[in-house]
């Protein structure tokens, strides 16, 4: 996977899924990437938003089923304290209400 890189520094990579064979699944993805650098991981949103502010990453990976707070108030509050920070969510739900509320918090990718 070739992904381009901020200044010759490998893109700084956060993940958060409460199913850890998913988690496992993703982080293996990003870490073969030679551009790419997982910096934190967590299985519920609360634990997201705290390490994810603390490590200002360039992109966060985030599930939008998560325990303590959902993926898009996650985004939501991430899009204010990382400002600079790309955000990608992963859903199995085929409800289009999620996409529209996503978009609407700065989610670049679905």
């Amino acid at each position: 996977m070739k992904v381009a890189s901020v200044d010759g520094q490998k893109l700084r990579v956060f993940l958060a899924d409460d199913h850890p064979i998913v988690l496992a699944g993703i982080k293996a993805l990003v870490s073969a990437g030679e551009d790419l650098e997982v910096v934190g991981e967590a299985r519920d949103g609360r634990t997201a938003l705290r390490l994810a502010t603390d490590l200002n990453p360039d992109i966060a990976v985030l599930d939008i089923s998560m325990p303590g707070l959902s993926g898009i108030k996650l985004a939501e509050q991430l899009r204010v304290a990382c400002p600079n920070c790309k955000l990608l969510a992963l859903t199995v739900h085929e409800d289009r209400g999620y996409l529209r509320q996503l978009l609407d918090v700065g989610v670049v990718c679905y």
